[in-house]
């Protein structure tokens, strides 16, 4: 799975580059929002194909690397650089009104309204 995680936050990173959102990069693509979504968060691991269309619709390139072992830092180590760089801020994705695909991706990361509320 670390292997769909780092290809998700390099694809993500691509697309930002690409000065992007999901909707938009989706619709480049002829794709949805969601599987923009899962892809990006490591949910799916993408076939070839799908990477060369992403990285066309981004205008960018990108290398993949085989037979490397791709360190993913553990867990702990990922939520405390978090908390470094947002200190005590948490974003709340449904203040933004999200869609129905969003809001379906949120729900099936366990992300639901009820989580955010205080």
């Amino acid at each position: 799975m670390a292997n769909a995680v780092v290809l998700g936050r390099d694809l993500a990173k691509l697309r930002r580059s690409a000065d992007l959102t999901q909707s938009e990069l989706a619709r480049l693509m002829e794709t949805t929002q969601t599987a923009i979504s899962r892809t990006e968060a490591g949910r799916v691991l993408p076939g070839l194909a799908m990477i060369d269309r992403w990285t066309r619709a981004c205008g960018r390139t990108l290398t993949l690397t085989f037979g490397a072992d791709a360190e993913l830092a553990p867990a702990s180590e990922r939520r405390r650089r978090v908390r470094e760089v947002l200190g005590d801020f948490e974003f709340n994705p449904w203040e933004r009104n999200p869609t129905e695909a969003e809001a379906q991706s949120l729900i099936a990361d366990g992300l639901t309204r009820e989580r955010f509320q205080r």
